[in-house]
């Protein structure tokens, strides 16, 4: 796919930032296991297995040209994100398990070139009932 292309739609822009984050994180040690993971309304755009044994939530977050992808994770995308967490903590095989949740931007520079920004452990579960 040529990301240098203007003409191309937001969810093929979406698409090829999810595969470049996922890239990105097996690059760093972690263990994709589910990607665009829906439970009921919520939604990860990646699960995996982080070096450390934790289970990642992973929100990505894809754009054309420079941005502050920081604000683009609101508290209701937190809230929704802790609760899928909590949905897959309930499953035997996640019970022992900790969980983080990071936040992965994706740059598309007008040339095409990708940059890729990994918050591991952005947020936490604080404020939540879980």
């Amino acid at each position: 796919m040529d990301l240098n292309s203007n003409s191309l739609s937001r969810a093929e822009i979406g698409a090829a930032g999810e595969r470049a984050a996922a890239q990105h994180l097996a690059d760093r040690g972690y263990t994709i296991m589910e990607r665009n993971l829906r439970i009921g309304d919520d939604e990860a755009d990646i699960v995996a297995l982080a070096p450390g044994g934790a289970v990642a939530i992973v929100e990505v977050k894809t754009r054309r040209g420079p941005w502050n992808p920081e604000e683009r994770v609101d508290a209701v995308k937190q809230g929704n994100l802790v609760r899928l967490a909590a949905t897959l903590h309930e499953r035997p095989e996640f019970h022992d398990r900790m969980f983080q949740f990071d936040v992965v931007a994706v740059s598309v520079e007008a040339e095409g070139t990708i940059t890729v920004m990994h918050w591991p452990h952005a947020f936490d579960a604080s404020g939540s009932p879980w």
